[in-house]
């Protein structure tokens, strides 16, 4: 069952919701969304998730998404997942009573989750990135071009809007401004990730239109005993695309990490 609830943290109030997995001891899995996410865009996974593995399943909208308190400010800044992985994921996992968990992050919440994982390896049992950047490719900046061109037209913004009422705007124009801005092309976090030490599993789409397979081979190369998942025929949402298969994945590693 699918608990809502909204959590004060750090001046911010932040809808969050959890699906209660059967196995109460087990570690849980916090869901960290994309640079455009959130918990409805999330939609049946997170039940989908803890029916497979047993483990309670948490997901939150980020500040300044979803139904949470809007962004204060919103222009581009590459340091925003770090802020993210260094004050306010701790923050929400203290407010939520978490010591360790899981991470499954989804493309700007997978470089959320390995730096995270660097940063508190004591509070990091496992991480799974889906479509994650840890450096800015040519593809990346393409496919965040051609959506800043159907956000301006109309279409995309309409279909954001669902999601983030009159957090559209702002969320939209962080990510699109930083990861479209000249200074953001230095931006690299392959040398950081290498404190990770928690298992870790990389999965990636065969046709994401974000990313390219040279990201899961830098990660790869910075993380010691990470491990690499392609998924076929598949763009850059596989978990949702491919929903067996991802979630068939997951089960298997945090059978591992937990053994």
């Amino acid at each position: 069952m699918r608990e809502e609830r909204t959590l004060y943290v750090l001046g911010q109030s932040l809808y969050t919701v959890c699906v209660e997995g059967n196995d109460a001891g087990a570690t849980p899995i916090v869901l960290l969304h994309e640079g455009l996410g959130c918990v409805g865009m999330w939609h049946d996974f997170p039940e989908a998730l803890s029916r497979a593995t047993g483990r309670t399943v948490w997901a939150w909208d980020r500040w300044g998404y979803g139904k949470s308190s809007p962004l204060t400010e919103w222009e581009a800044n590459s340091q925003y997942p770090a802020f993210e992985a260094e004050t306010m994921l701790p923050s929400v996992l203290d407010a939520l009573g978490i010591g360790e968990a899981h991470f499954f992050g989804h493309s700007d919440g997978g470089t959320i989750a390995l730096l995270f994982g660097a940063l508190f390896p004591e509070r990091t049992a496992g991480i799974v990135v889906e479509a994650c950047h840890v450096y800015v490719d040519e593809l990346t900046v393409k496919g965040i071009a051609d959506a800043d061109g159907y956000f301006t037209e109309g279409t995309f913004r309409e279909k954001l809007s669902r999601h983030h009422g009159s957090n559209t705007e702002k969320a939209f124009r962080r990510w699109a401004d930083t990861w479209l801005s000249p200074s953001h092309r230095s931006w690299d976090i392959t040398e950081t990730i290498a404190a990770v030490t928690a298992p870790t599993l990389v999965i990636q789409g065969e046709n994401d239109q974000y990313g390219t397979w040279g990201q899961v081979e830098a990660i790869c190369r910075s993380v010691a005993g990470a491990t690499s998942f392609k998924v076929n025929a598949c763009r850059h949402v596989a978990h949702h695309e491919k929903r067996d298969e991802v979630v068939a994945a997951l089960v298997d590693f945090f059978d591992r990490a937990a053994s």
